[in-house]
């Protein structure tokens, strides 16, 4: 296998792991729809705990949907930290009208929970 193949696979099973890609040949799908939900519950978690009480309020019981959908929707950009992550999920909320403008200004507007 050649350096260009094995990065081709690994791409596959990585888009699979996070994307929800189709599993490459010869891996087995359950496995993969294991560790992929582990990773979603991961970064579910870590989401979570960044984000203002004011998106826990505003969401309530739907923001475990909306945060699967947004980590199915955007796989993690390598370099971007779980912070940018939760900023660009609170820009998403807004702008899509889910959510109204923070009530302070400024960084202490983001801290986490």
């Amino acid at each position: 296998m050649t350096r260009e193949d094995l990065a081709r696979r690994q791409a596959e099973l990585l888009a699979a792991l996070v994307a929800e890609g189709p599993v490459p040949d010869g891996i087995d799908p359950a496995r993969v729809g294991l560790e992929a939900e582990a990773l979603r519950a991961k970064r579910r978690r870590a989401l979570a705990r960044l984000l203002p009480a004011d998106v826990h309020t505003a969401l309530g019981g739907d923001l475990t949907r909306h945060l699967d959908a947004w980590i199915t929707a955007h796989p993690r950009a390598t370099g971007t930290s779980m912070r940018d992550d939760a900023d660009a999920l609170v820009a998403a909320l807004r702008a899509q009208g889910l959510l109204g403008r923070p009530r302070r200004r400024g960084w202490s507007a983001w801290r986490p929970r």
